[in-house]
Formats: structure tokens, C-alpha cells, sequence
């Protein structure tokens, strides 16, 4: 009995023990689990992703927790007792302490798994292409039509195509996916889209095709863009502009786009919903019809929109009518379906009832009804009247300032008096709408837009519902309507209208809304007697020298918008005791009434863009005490002093200290020294300020709060400034001075919300973060860019290892004439830099490292640096410069692996090698770049960028894309040919002014079968080789092939007689024997299947381009040859060859002093009986300074050749020329 009751002891105190462990392991993964998920949360605000392992740990504490709770549960069971309750079960006990123990076990497993450096990653970055059509459905059926219109555009004889189709098909969509692709198969360089409309705004589609070239339009007039833009587009080579939604003929020459034989290479892709605005209008052969979705695939797409509901069997028949209510049109069927997708049964029933009862036989009538459904599930007026609201505007370009100005004269929101409030419950409603697929994302951050079929059936339900007259951008009015008397709104942007009637007699209109750039409108004196209801006035880009009087009688106004109207007397505003926002953007007011300051319920001023603005009377802005919004961006700088001048014409800084609600501020103060004394206010929550001369507008980021400052140290040092220095997201500063580190000197807590910081021209600072300074906090947090340009004293960016997580959200980094900096930072701090996605570094003269190695490092330092988000990489004009970090491991690498077999090479460069040792290379080890993708490297002193190790560059650099090499007066050679096979993903290389080098790819230990099997660059796309004067050959090989291979550029390089020498060559080249042999270009062993550009320019050795044999399958596609100071070339063409360049479009011959003949047709004469005739597809040949040429064909081409295209031939300066070429090529 007494061993009994000893074991029972020992078994239930283990049980407890082990109960108590369990708890105490569950409490702290659950702990450990709210963390990890306030960071998720985090991460999921910012957009980015969460990483596999972080979501299957979390998944992994939800399982072991539910384990442990079931066990809980049974603690009733494990705590009965036996033996008539004298004894505990220990039995039980022991089977669930055993359990309980294994839990505990796995617990702490999971807690230790649970400890995360970061737990997401920000998403790679898409480029236009990208984001276009990325949810674009590749339906079955458009398939062909995409394959057609792809085929179109490569025919060299096509120049328009053109796509139409019923509104809401997916035309836009479409082509958009038509731009990624071509894209994407470098059919074309270069793709813009520019929206056209009813109506076409010239200045509008010029903008947005200059914005897609990131071409700046400064001319005035619209002749004058257009002729920027002609230029701009006639040097891409191969452009595609896409034109959208055109109603009527577009005359090319007004926008400047080149067509036809301007610019063989510019095509032009068009839609409409009119196959004759096509086809006649801009007379357009290849026209294609985009019709609806075939009923399998609207049903796929409908039931991929409405989710799972659709799977139960009550639901499905009526889901299988009511999406065959939606027509086939893709815009149709996904509003449809994301509207009824958490809906049941009755709702779903409900919708097929409505939709029948508008079952009319035009399509359009369907396209409603769905559409009505879609706006009756809306929830809340307040949305439905934002809805309706852009339906009276112009749907392709939608500010939602505009809207915000307008919501709040209209009063459509509810309970809401701020300006704020109505901001903020704006963009959710906005959102809501997106989120709906009735709103559309605008491109541009600030705007939306909305599917033209959608705002049709918003304008259409305005007018039927509430009694709004609106009409459609560009529409004509003939005459003025009956009904005007019943409106309760007028919108009429950028419509064609006969003019205005003396007095507008709408007594229940609450807004009127007139764009018109029209110089002929005339605007009545008494316009407004008789709409006294009126809320809202927007008459944008109408030319107004005086107001009309009858404005002073709109009691109720609110909302009063004269934006570009090229205003002069505005004083009549100040009658209007009712206004909340006032917007005079553009309009070239010189002064701002006196009149203004009774507007003292105005919330909202802006006077942007208004540079001659010279006068604001004193104590006028400061009666303005419900000003919430004043944006005086690229407007008055006149700033009076306060106390200093008691006749002061202008109004002062310190006015604005007596506007309490103030929060939203926009100015620019050129003089620092007139701040006065704690001018800026912690209720500032939105604000652009610059202070100092020179700043400009501009700016890259959008953020709701930018500085840019130009201050001594005295001011910075002011209580508001440092108060807003700590807000700012945009933090720009020039010539900072009495400030030798920026972060904790100007903020002692590290800038934690800011984004980006640029910082230029400072003769003092030394860091930018330095940690022995105080007690440092986290520096910079949230940094997602930084910039530094020309800081003659920064000596380092961290001075010692700052906190943990500081720099940890950094993506670009740019740093530019700091010739103070060796490195940018130390191994010990790149540990918070993995988010770095772009690094450039250029002009720093002692630049040594990017990384560098410090004293007291820990343990870890021998593993490699993995920057996987990196994806550029530019390092530029570092004399210094010796490697990325600057451990080489070079050692290590040499005791791994064996040195590398070296043949085929000169021995006085083995020789070299070993006596000065192996050279430290540019790239080692110590830092990896898995996902870099372009790599410049310019003017930088490096004897070797990568090791000579097979597979170095796979593992190193999977994804280099694009290699750029540029007076690096050191490198002899760039690859050995054991790295070529990691050199799959490489689509650009450029070879720039690198004396020394002899060739590009050294030959190295590769096995006689790899050497017969060749090189190859599957992916390369663009080859230069300029200025290379000691180049011979790019490699030795019995092959190499670049099967995507479409430009090749070689300038300047004297030496090079043959692009690639075999093995048993070799030395004999280098002996400079078979003199003959190496003085030919191309040869069989170079097979480049697809190029079509060649440029060959200053090959002043060079005898012949092909050689008379060269690979079956190469230069049949060439296009475009280009040949330039070339004084040894007898030729152009290898005669017996001819027939392969059948499709030459473009020729150009220059400055070639040996060269008496273009094409030697001699050799095809005993061929013309037995070939059929070629017919060539060149169309313009340049043949320039020339002395020797006799003839371009030494003989008779016809029944040889046939030069049917050719359009153009210019012959200037060749003295010996006697006739262009035979009759016989004229007809």
C-alpha cells in the first residue's frame, strides 16, 4: 500500500507538473502569435505578402493549440479517482500526462520555429505592360482574334489596324493585353495608349502619349506639341501607339503620329464601337470585330466572379438565367456577379425578375438592367449619389478632388460638418465603388474613371430618377430643352453647345457644371437670375474677364469652381456668404480681393497655379477661421512681415496662425527668414511646404505630407519645424547647414514615418544616422527611398551599427558626388537592408565597397548576404572602387574548388595571373543578388568582375537580364566559357570603351563535346560592342548561337576581323596568319536565326562582312543594315548569298573609301535559269561619301532580283558614281 501511494504521488505530480508546463508553453505561443500577427497586419497594410513559412507556422500554433484545449477538456476524466475515491486514476493520469508531455514537446518546437527576421516581402513590381492586363482572362474564344491582331502589326505593310465592338465587349482590355504582349515578344521597343473619346481633346491624348514616351510637351500650342511629338516618335525604331475609343476621324498629323511612310516603323492600333469610323473614317483595311463571350465561357466567368454560391443546386438554374441576362459582355457579367455573390436564394430569384422585366431585343436595354442591379445593391443614398455624380462628368479621367469639392457644396454626406470628414468618407465610398467594378482605377493616384458603358447607365438613371440634363463629352446641343425647368442639375464637360440663354430658367437646380474651352462663349450677365437653388458652380477653362453679375444673387452657393478662366475682377465673390470651397486654379488673378475675407464660412481655398498672383491684402486670409483646405502650390510668394512694415501691402505668414481648423496647407516660402515664431500647428495633417529659393513642384512621390527645405541651422531648429519634420513623409534638403548628422540631430526619434529623403549640396554633414550620438531609436523605419547628392564631407551613411529594424523598408538607394564616402555600409547593417531593390552609386572618388567590413563583427560573418530583392544595381565613375564587399573570399574559394583549366589562351596572361596572384574580383561570395536583373557597371578600375568558376553566375546572378560594361580600363575579357551556360536569362549586353579587352568570352576547362556543341544565348536580345580597340574576337568557339538575338551594334573596335575563331585558330590569329580568314565578320560558325538590326560602324580593318559560306538559318530576317567608315571593305553583300536578305528594308552605306560596288550580282547570272525571281523588300537605301563607287548593281538585276518596294535611294558625295542603277529596277 505504501508503494502504491508512493507511485500514485509521483504520478500526479507529474501530471500537474505537466498540466502547469503545457498552459504556460500555450499562453506563450499564444503571445508569441499576436505578435506575429500585429506584424502580418502591418505588412498587409503596406500590400505586401506574407512569406510560406511565417503562414504555416501560424497555422502550425492553431493545431497545437487545438490539441492542447481537447486535452484540457479531458482533465475531468484524467482527475477521477478508483478504489471508492480513495486513490486518483493513475492509470488515466498517466496516459494523459504522457500526451500532455508530447504537446508540451511539440509546443516549444513551435515556439522556437515562431522567431522571424521579417514575415513578408514586398511583391516584384510590374511594369505598365503588367499592370494593364493582369486581369485580363484568356478566353478560348479571343484567342485567334489576339493571334490576328498580333500578325497585323509584325506585317511590315500594315500601318493601321484597327478593333471594334459594342460597348462593354472588352475592347480596351483587350489591346491592353495586345500591349503586353508585343511587349513582351519584342515585336515592338516602345507601346503608349492614349484615350480617346467622343469628343478628342488634342492636348489631352497628346499628354498621355508624351507621358507613355516620358516625353515633357513644353510648347504652347497644340502644333507645336504635335511637332515634339512627331519627333520624339520618329527615333523609336518600333512604337505602337494604341488609340481607344475613337467616334469619329482623328487626323494623325494634328496629335503627332507619324504613319504610313513617315515612319514605317510606328503602327497604330485603333478601337471604336463603329466598324465605319475604322474602316472609312481613318481608313483602316485590317479591321477586326470583337464580338460578346460565347455561353460557355460568360458562364465560366460568372461563375469564377460569384464564387461558391453557384455550386448549390436551388441556386444554380437561376445563376444559369440570370447570367445569360448579362449578355456575353465581360463588364456586364462581372458587376452582375460580384453583386449577388453573398446573396440567397430569394435575392438571387428577386434580380431574375428585374432583369426580365427589361428584356427588350437591343442589347443595350440589357446592359441597363444588369447595370441597375448592380446600382440597386448598393448600400446607402450616399454611395448612389457619388455614383450619379460621376456619371456627370467626364468618365475617363475623374479627379476625386473634384469630387470632394463637389460632395460637399451638394451636401450629400449626412451628420458631417468638416472638410475631413467628408475627405475621408469620400475615399471610402470610392473604394466601395471600385471594389463594385463601377469605379475603375484612373492611372494616376487621385483619379478614377468609369467604364463608358457605365456611365451611360449613370447618366441615363440621373436623368430619369432625379431630373439631371447632362450630356457627354463633345456632345452637340442644338437647342436648349423644354424641360429645364424640372433639373436639379446641369452638367454639360466639354459639350458643343449653340450658346447660353440670357437667363438660365432651371428654379430647382442645385449644380451647374460647364467645362468649355470654347473662346467664342459668351457667359450672359443675367445667367443665374433664375437658378437662385444652385449649390454648385463649376465653369472650368470658360473665359471669364468679368463675372456675370447674377452670380451675386446664388445665396445658397457652396461650391464655386472658376478654375483656368483667366479671371480679373473677382471682388462680386464676397457676396457669396454661403461658400465652403472656392477653387481659382490656373486663372491668372493678380490679386485676391479684399472681398474675399467676408467668405467666413469657407472651408476650402485654393488659388494653385496662379504664378502672377502679386497681391493678397493684409488681414484678409486670416477672417477665413473655417479654413480647413488653402493650396497655394506654384502660386503667391509676396509674403509681408509682420510688425516690420505697418503699411504692409500683403498679407503675412503670421495670419494664418489665427486659422484654428487649418489642416490642409500648400506653400512655398522663398525668404526662411520671414517665418514667424511657432507658424506651423500640430493640426496640420495634410501639407506640401517648401522654404527657400529654387525648389519646384515636382515631385516623384505622391504623400500626403512633403518638405523640402532650404534653412540654416537656427531655423530648423524652430519648434513648428521640428513639429513637422516628424510628420513628413517627402523630406527634401538643400544646402542644410550647422547639422553634421540628419537623423537625431534634426529628429531625435529617427524620422518614423517617413518615406522618402533626398539631400543635396551640404558642406557639413558627416552621417546620416549616428548611433553614438544620445540614446538612438530606430532609425528610419518606413524608408522606402533615399537620395544623396553632392555632400563633399559624408563619410558614412551609418556612423556605427545603428538599432535593429532601422533602414528595414528601404527599396531605392541612390548616392551621387560624395567624394568623402568609401562604403556605403557594413556588413553589420545590410542584415535590415533586404527590402533594397535598387542601388546607384556614382561620382564618389574613394568609393571602395558597398559593403564593408568592420571591427567587432559577429559570429555570422562568414555567411553570404543574400539581397534577394535587388533588382538593379548601377555603379558608376568610382575610381576606387574595388568590390562589392570588401572580404574577397577569395582564399576560401581557391582551398574549395580547383583552379580553373585555362586553355587556349596566351601564356604571358597565365603568366601574369600567377605572379600578381589571383586579382580581386569585383563580386564574391560575400553578398549574393539572386534576383538582380540589370547590372551597369562604368568607369570603375576592376582586372575581373565575377570568378572563373563553371555555374558561378547561375548561382550568383539567376536572373541578370541586362549587362552593361563601360570604360572599365582594366578587363581583358568579361566571361570565360564556362559561365556562358549561366547566362540564360541575359537579354541585353553592352560593351563600351574597355581598352585592354581582347574578347569577350575567354576560353576556359570546357570539354570537347561542350565545345563542339557551341555557346549559346538563348534570350539575348541586344548586343553592343563600341570602342574596343584591342578586341579580336568575341569568342573561340565552333559556335554560338543567339536564337533571340535582334540588334547587334559594333562601333569602333579596329581590331576585330572575325566575330569568332575556332580553337585551332587561335594562335594563328593571335600571330596575325590567315589573314584572309580572319578579316571576315560572319562566318558558319555564327547562327543569328531572328536578328534584324545591324550596325557596323569605324572597322577600319575589316575586308568583308559574311564570308562566302555562313549558317543556313542566320540574318534571313534582317531589316535594317547600317555600314559606316569602313575603308578595307571591298563589299556588303557575299554574293552567292544574296537571296537570304530578301527582307533588307533599310540600307545605309557610309565612308567606306574601298568599296566600288553594293550588290554583286555576278555570281547569281548562272543561277537565273534555275531560281525563280527574289523579290526584295528594301525600301530605302542611303548610299554617302563613297569616292569609289561605280555602281550599286554590277550588273542587270532583272530576272534575278526584284526591288518592287524600294521608295527612296539618296546617293550624296560619291564622285565615281555614274547611274544609281539599270533601267530595269526603275520599272
Amino acid at each position: 500500500m505504501e508503494f502504491l501511494s508512493s507511485m500514485t504521488s509521483t504520478v500526479v505530480f507529474n501530471y500537474s507538473r505537466n498540466v502547469k508546463g503545457l498552459k504556460t508553453h500555450i499562453e506563450e505561443l499564444s503571445d508569441a502569435k499576436t505578435r506575429v500577427l500585429h506584424s502580418v497586419d502591418e505588412a498587409r497594410n503596406r500590400s505586401e505578402d506574407i512569406e510560406d513559412d511565417v503562414r504555416t507556422w501560424l497555422a502550425s500554433v492553431n493545431v497545437i493549440t487545438e490539441e492542447a484545449n481537447r486535452v484540457f477538456g479531458d482533465e475531468d476524466k484524467a482527475t477521477k479517482r478508483c478504489f471508492m475515491g480513495l486513490f486518483p486514476n493513475v492509470t488515466t493520469r498517466y496516459k494523459v500526462s504522457t500526451k500532455i508531455e508530447s504537446i508540451a514537446e511539440e509546443a516549444v518546437k513551435i515556439s522556437l520555429r515562431g522567431k522571424f527576421d521579417r514575415v513578408s516581402y514586398r511583391p516584384s513590381r510590374r511594369g505598365i505592360e503588367d499592370r494593364s492586363h493582369k486581369h485580363y482572362e484568356a478566353f478560348e474564344s479571343r484567342g485567334p482574334l489576339l493571334d490576328e491582331i498580333l500578325e497585323a502589326l509584325k506585317d511590315d505593310d500594315v500601318d493601321l489596324v484597327g478593333v471594334y465592338g459594342m460597348p462593354g465587349v472588352g475592347k480596351t482590355t483587350l489591346v491592353k493585353k495586345v500591349a503586353g504582349q508585343v511587349k513582351a515578344d519584342r515585336i515592338f521597343d516602345v507601346v503608349v495608349l492614349a484615350a480617346v473619346s467622343q469628343t478628342p481633346n488634342l492636348r489631352n491624348i497628346q499628354g498621355e502619349i508624351a507621358d507613355g514616351l516620358g516625353l515633357k510637351l513644353d510648347a504652347e500650342t497644340d502644333r507645336g506639341r504635335a511637332n515634339l511629338l512627331y519627333e520624339r516618335l520618329k527615333r523609336e525604331t518600333k512604337v505602337l501607339v494604341i488609340l481607344d475609343d475613337i467616334w469619329e476621324r482623328l487626323e494623325l498629323d494634328d496629335v503627332g503620329i507619324p504613319s504610313g511612310s513617315d515612319h514605317r516603323g510606328c503602327k497604330i492600333l485603333m478601337t471604336s464601337r463603329d466598324r465605319n469610323v475604322l474602316s472609312r473614317g481613318m481608313v483602316t483595311k485590317n479591321v477586326f470585330w470583337l464580338q460578346v463571350l460565347p455561353k460557355n465561357e460568360a458562364w465560366n466567368l460568372f461563375k469564377k466572379m460569384a464564387g461558391d454560391v453557384v455550386k448549390y443546386p436551388d441556386l444554380q438554374l437561376v445563376a444559369v438565367e440570370v447570367a445569360k441576362r448579362c449578355a456575353g459582355l465581360p463588364i456586364l457579367i462581372v458587376t452582375v456577379a460580384r453583386a449577388l455573390k453573398d446573396g440567397d436564394l430569394s435575392e438571387w430569384k428577386d434580380a431574375l425578375e428585374r432583369l426580365k422585366r427589361f428584356d427588350k431585343d437591343e442589347m443595350d436595354s440589357q446592359v441597363y438592367s444588369a447595370l441597375e442591379l448592380s446600382y440597386d445593391s448598393l448600400k446607402g443614398e450616399e454611395i448612389r449619389s457619388v455614383f450619379l455624380l460621376c456619371g456627370q462628368l467626364e468618365p475617363h479621367s475623374i479627379a476625386i478632388f473634384d469630387l470632394l469639392k463637389y460632395t460637399v457644396g451638394l451636401g450629400l454626406f449626412k451628420r458631417i460638418s468638416t472638410l475631413a470628414e467628408a475627405r475621408n468618407r469620400l475615399h471610402k465610398l470610392v473604394n466601395d465603388l471600385k471594389a463594385s467594378c463601377l469605379l475603375l482605377p484612373g492611372g494616376a493616384d487621385g483619379k478614377v474613371k468609369m467604364h463608358d458603358v457605365v456611365h451611360c447607365f449613370a447618366a441615363s438613371v440621373a436623368s430619369r430618377d432625379h431630373h439631371v440634363f447632362t450630356l457627354a463629352s463633345g456632345t452637340v446641343l442644338k437647342e436648349w430643352p423644354a424641360m429645364l425647368e424640372q433639373c436639379s442639375a446641369i452638367s454639360l464637360p466639354r459639350s458643343k453647345i449653340p450658346g447660353l440663354p440670357e437667363v438660365l430658367n432651371c428654379p430647382k437646380a442645385e449644380s451647374f457644371i460647364l467645362y468649355n474651352g470654347d473662346p467664342s462663349l459668351k457667359i450672359p450677365d443675367s445667367l443665374f437670375k433664375g437658378t437662385k437653388t444652385l449649390q454648385l458652380v463649376d465653369m472650368t477653362d470658360v473665359q471669364l474677364p468679368t463675372l456675370p453679375s447674377s452670380l451675386q444673387f446664388l445665396e445658397k452657393l457652396q461650391t464655386l469652381c472658376l478654375d483656368s478662366c483667366g479671371l480679373k475682377d473677382i471682388a462680386m465673390i464676397g457676396e457669396l456668404k454661403m461658400l465652403k470651397v472656392l477653387s481659382l486654379i490656373g486663372s491668372n488673378i493678380v490679386r485676391l480681393p479684399r472681398e474675399i475675407g467676408q467668405l467666413t464660412r469657407l472651408q476650402l481655398l485654393d488659388l494653385s497655379n496662379n504664378p502672377s498672383l502679386e497681391m493678397i491684402p493684409p488681414n484678409v486670409l486670416s477672417c477665413l477661421t473655417q479654413l480647413e483646405d488653402l493650396n497655394m502650390e506654384n502660386s503667391f510668394l509676396q509674403w509681408g512681415i509682420e510688425g516690420l512694415d505697418s503699411q504692409r501691402n500683403n498679407a503675412s505668414l503670421a495670419e494664418l496662425k489665427y486659422l484654428p481648423n487649418l489642416s490642409t496647407l500648400y506653400l512655398h516660402i522663398t525668404d526662411p527668414m520671414i517665418l514667424p515664431r511657432d507658424f506651423f500647428s500640430n493640426k496640420l495633417e495634410r501639407f506640401k511646404i517648401l522654404i527657400g529659393e529654387g525648389w519646384d513642384w515636382s515631385s516623384k512621390r505622391e504623400t500626403s505630407t512633403t518638405m523640402k527645405l532650404r534653412i540654416s541651422a537656427s531655423i530648423q531648429s524652430e519648434e513648428g519645424i521640428q513639429l513637422l519634420l516628424k510628420r513628413t513623409e517627402d523630406l527634401h534638403l538643400d544646402g542644410l547647414k550647422g547639422v553634421k548628422s540628419v537623423s537625431y540631430e534634426l529628429d531625435g526619434q529617427g524620422f518614423p514615418r517617413l518615406k522618402h529623403l533626398h539631400i543635396q549640396n551640404s558642406l557639413e554633414i558627416r552621417y546620416i544616422v549616428d548611433s553614438t550620438m544620445l540614446t538612438p531609436s530606430i532609425a528610419f523605419p518606413l524608408l522606402e527611398s533615399l537620395s544623396l547628392d553632392n555632400l563633399s564631407k559624408l563619410e558614412k551613411i551609418c556612423n556605427s551599427q545603428p538599432v535593429s529594424e532601422s533602414f528595414s523598408n528601404l527599396r531605392i538607394l541612390k548616392v551621387e558626388r560624395c567624394p568623402m564616402l568609401k562604403n556605403l555600409f557594413s556588413l553589420h547593417v545590410e542584415r535590415g537592408l533586404l527590402q533594397l531593390e535598387e542601388i546607384s552609386i556614382i561620382d564618389c572618388k574613394i568609393m571602395e565597397v558597398i559593403l564593408a567590413e568592420e571591427s567587432g563583427g559577429g559570429a555570422d560573418e562568414d555567411e553570404a548576404i543574400k539581397l534577394t530583392q535587388l533588382r538593379t544595381l548601377t555603379l558608376e565613375y568610382l575610381p576606387q572602387f574595388t568590390s562589392v564587399s570588401c572580404k574577397s573570399n577569395a582564399a576560401s574559394i581557391s582551398q574549395t574548388s580547383p583552379e580553373p583549366l585555362i586553355t587556349g589562351v596566351r601564356s604571358n596572361e597565365i603568366a601574369s595571373d600567377n605572379e600578381l596572384g589571383t586579382p580581386m574580383t569585383l563580386f564574391n561570395k560575400k553578398v549574393e543578388f539572386p534576383n538582380l536583373e540589370d547590372l551597369k557597371l562604368s568607369s570603375i578600375k576592376v582586372e575581373k568582375i565575377w570568378q572563373d568558376q563553371p555555374g558561378e553566375l547561375s548561382y550568383w546572378f539567376p536572373r541578370l537580364t541586362s549587362l552593361t560594361v563601360e570604360g572599365c580600363g582594366n578587363l581583358k575579357y568579361l566571361f570565360t566559357s564556362s559561365m556562358v551556360g549561366s547566362l540564360a536569362q541575359l537579354k541585353r549586353l553592352e560593351l563600351c570603351d574597355c581598352t585592354p579587352m581582347e574578347e569577350i568570352i575567354m576560353k576556359n576547362g570546357l570539354r570537347e563535346e561542350e565545345n563542339v556543341r557551341g555557346m549559346m544565348f538563348p534570350k539575348l536580345q541586344f548586343l553592343k560592342l563600341k570602342g574596343l580597340p584591342n578586341l579580336t574576337r568575341f569568342c573561340t568557339s565552333h559556335l554560338i548561337e543567339c536564337s533571340s538575338l535582334i540588334e547587334l551594334r559594333i562601333e569602333n573596335c579596329s581590331a576585330l576581323k572575325t566575330f569568332i575563331s575556332n580553337s585551332l585558330s587561335t594562335d594563328a590569329v593571335a600571330n596575325n596568319q590567315f589573314e584572309e580568314t580572319s578579316s571576315t565578320l560572319f562566318d558558319e560558325k555564327v547562327a543569328f536565326s531572328n536578328i534584324e538590326k545591324l550596325h557596323i560602324l569605324g572597322m577600319d580593318n575589316l575586308t568583308m562582312i559574311w564570308h562566302t559560306e555562313f549558317h543556313s538559318d542566320s540574318f534571313s530576317k534582317l531589316k535594317v543594315l547600317k555600314v559606316k567608315q569602313a575603308n578595307k571593305l571591298l563589299n556588303i553583300f557575299p554574293p552567292n548569298m544574296l537571296r537570304i536578305f530578301h527582307n533588307l528594308v533599310h540600307l545605309e552605306v557610309d565612308d567606306c573609301s574601298s568599296l566600288e560596288e553594293v550588290f554583286d550580282l555576278r555570281s547569281l547570272m548562272n543561277e537565273k535559269e534555275s531560281h525563280a525571281v527574289t523579290a526584295f523588300k528594301l525600301r530605302d537605301m542611303y548610299v554617302y561619301n563613297l569616292p569609289k563607287l561605280k555602281k550599286v548593281w554590277n550588273t542587270n538585276p532583272h530576272g534575278i532580283l526584284s526591288f518592287q518596294n524600294l521608295h527612296l535611294v539618296d546617293a550624296w558625295n560619291c564622285p565615281s558614281l555614274k547611274s544609281l542603277f539599270p533601267t530595269s529596277v526603275t520599272r
